[in-house]
């Protein structure tokens, strides 16, 4: 459930989301005994800080975990949330398991602050290294993914327009889904005539933070739901620590680690974290639907829409649906789940049985999370 702003409080919309989806998986708020969540300083409720969240979402929500995990690495966060969840599942440790990403990021974008820049904000670190680092005004994540997008035009000749070309098909997978807040079709040249924000990314590839929370049950039962069990097929997550200028270079992320050893046949769809259009990019390459370098042929080549022949972002992805407390985990997610429960009304892929998801975040895009779900 998103907003591009909601007039109440953060855990009002909470407990909106929560038990809807309780409801949907027929399930009270006594079942569930575990609690995985995510916090970024500023997006949960405009605070710097949550004093001791597990407490304050527990409390709220009414429930009595006897495990709780805080998962903060940003965007893939929501995947590690489920893939943990499985596990301790399977392992017997809990039976069912409430998984939470989101919060109110209006306030941060009415002051003119990322999740990423916070420390312009608050009294905050962001790197071990600020002083070395944050000397110049900038508006990460948005400035570096500029940096990445120049230095692959400039390494392998690719376009503003093939860039613009993931915007342009993503918008053509968003019109028919209700959750969109972007419906209108687009062109090439509309992405390329709106505004620069940071040179050469233009604002139709940028994606525009909303308020909304992203609640999953896991659970090894299945009661009145009709929703279909879906068991993960693939799972890899990787963290790269050293700062960008220690990487073999920048138009590499960590997907390139967590993605090693996935196998792509019979992938049905891709949901890639798509902060940005350079980000699907690198993604198409670094989890191997292109070699690096070739990611823009790829995209000027390839019908990417729910009906083409690589289904890629089959919903819109955040860039149109909106990014909820500077986080994509959750949008990429929950349209996987739609996917393979036959659920994505106006976008729906046909006999989707396995979807490939992966999501990239962390400060500097340091940490990428890759999974595949599929139907049982």
């Amino acid at each position: 459930m998103t907003f591009k702003k909601y007039e109440g409080s953060t855990f009002q919309l909470l407990s909106e989301v929560v038990s809807k989806a309780m409801e949907m998986a027929s399930i009270n708020s006594r079942e569930i005994d575990g609690l995985l969540f995510t916090i970024i300083p500023g997006t949960f409720d405009g605070k710097a800080n949550v004093h001791f969240p597990s407490f304050q979402l527990s409390s709220f929500l009414g429930i009595k975990p006897k495990y709780i995990d805080v998962i903060d690495y940003g965007g893939p966060s929501a995947l590690t949330m489920i893939y943990r969840a499985f596990k301790l599942i399977e392992a017997g440790e809990i039976e069912t398991a409430l998984c939470v990403v989101g919060g109110k990021g209006s306030f941060l974008r009415e002051n003119r602050v990322t999740a990423d820049s916070v420390d312009k904000f608050y009294n905050i670190s962001l790197t071990p290294f600020d002083e070395f680092f944050r000397v110049y005004e900038d508006m990460n994540p948005v400035t570096d993914y500029a940096l990445v997008a120049k230095r692959h035009g400039k390494l392998f000749g690719t376009t503003d327009e093939q860039r613009a070309m993931i915007a342009v098909n993503q918008r053509k997978n968003a019109m028919d889904n209700d959750k969109a807040i972007y419906k209108n079709p687009i062109t090439v040249k509309d992405v390329l005539s709106s505004r620069m924000v940071s040179d050469p990314l233009r604002l139709l590839e940028i994606v525009y933070p909303v308020d909304g929370f992203h609640a999953f049950i896991v659970s090894k039962h299945q009661r009145n739901s009709n929703l279909r069990p879906i068991r993960i097929d693939f799972y890899g997550e990787a963290h790269w620590t050293e700062m960008p200028t220690e990487w073999k270079d920048i138009v590499y992320t960590p997907t390139v680690e967590s993605s090693k050893g996935v196998n792509l046949e019979k992938i049905d769809a891709y949901e890639l974290y798509d902060s940005f259009t350079i980000t699907v990019l690198l993604e198409i390459e670094d989890i191997g639907l292109a070699e690096k370098g070739k990611g823009g042929k790829f995209v000027e080549n390839t019908d990417t829409t729910y009906r083409g022949e690589i289904p890629i972002n089959t919903g819109g992805g955040s860039l149109n649906v909106g990014q909820p407390a500077f986080m994509s985990g959750g949008v990429i997610l929950e349209e996987a789940l739609l996917q393979l429960n036959d659920m994505a009304k106006g976008h729906q892929v046909k006999g989707a049985n396995r979807v490939l998801v992966n999501g990239i975040g962390g400060w500097n895009r340091g940490h990428a999370v890759t999974m595949v779900l599929e139907g049982e």
